[in-house]
């Protein structure tokens, strides 16, 4: 689940389930991935990484290789820094939410979230902006071009930067669709985020 190709198209990421971890029963899940064959893909192989010391799950890289993802065991945002194709240490990333999801220059972050206005509205999409000094901004709600009085989540950015896709929980059941809308709606805010 959570597949993601890399900005080369070389590999696919994704998350996959490994054995039930006892006595508690829970299935664990772990970050693999398969590189791109001529015609196919090869096997696929977990990442050999401190990443998967813990439960983990979402990654999605940065242009330069940066892996994010998020730890479900110790509740944040990770990253692992491209280390010519390897990722031997994790970093925490100072944000909230789930479902990170890094931009290919790694100048903002997307993340759902509960609203923090509205508490009757489960899940909203923010963006945290990179600050001059290498710091992430406050959490900044994408507004009513991307939030609804739905559950949205799972945000994702093409890899040219352009277009934003996200799930909305609209479906009676507990289904969602997929909807996109342009980034603009991110570029708009940064513009206002760094006119203060």
């Amino acid at each position: 689940m959570h597949p993601f190709v890399s900005h080369k198209g070389d590999k696919i990421y994704f998350t996959a389930h490994d054995e039930f971890t006892l006595p508690e029963h829970k299935e664990s899940s772990k970050i693999w991935y398969a590189n791109r064959l001529e015609n196919s893909w090869s096997e696929a192989t977990p990442v050999d990484s401190p990443i998967n010391d813990d439960f983990v799950f979402y990654p999605n890289q940065a242009k330069n290789g940066d892996l994010y993802y998020f730890d479900i065991s110790k509740r944040g945002t990770y990253y692992a820094p491209n280390k010519n194709g390897k990722f031997p240490e994790v970093q925490k990333v100072a944000i909230g939410g789930v479902h990170a999801f890094i931009s290919p220059s790694q100048d903002y972050l997307l993340v759902n979230s509960r609203n923090r206005v509205d508490k009757e509205r489960k899940s909203d999409i923010y963006v945290y902006f990179k600050e001059n000094d290498g710091t992430w901004s406050k959490a900044i709600n994408l507004g009513s071009d991307v939030n609804s009085n739905f559950s949205e989540t799972c945000p994702s950015i093409t890899p040219d930067g352009k277009i934003l896709f996200f799930g909305r929980y609209e479906e009676a059941g507990g289904e969602s669709n997929f909807y996109w809308v342009s980034t603009e709606v991110i570029h708009k805010l940064k513009k206002a985020h760094f006119k203060k």
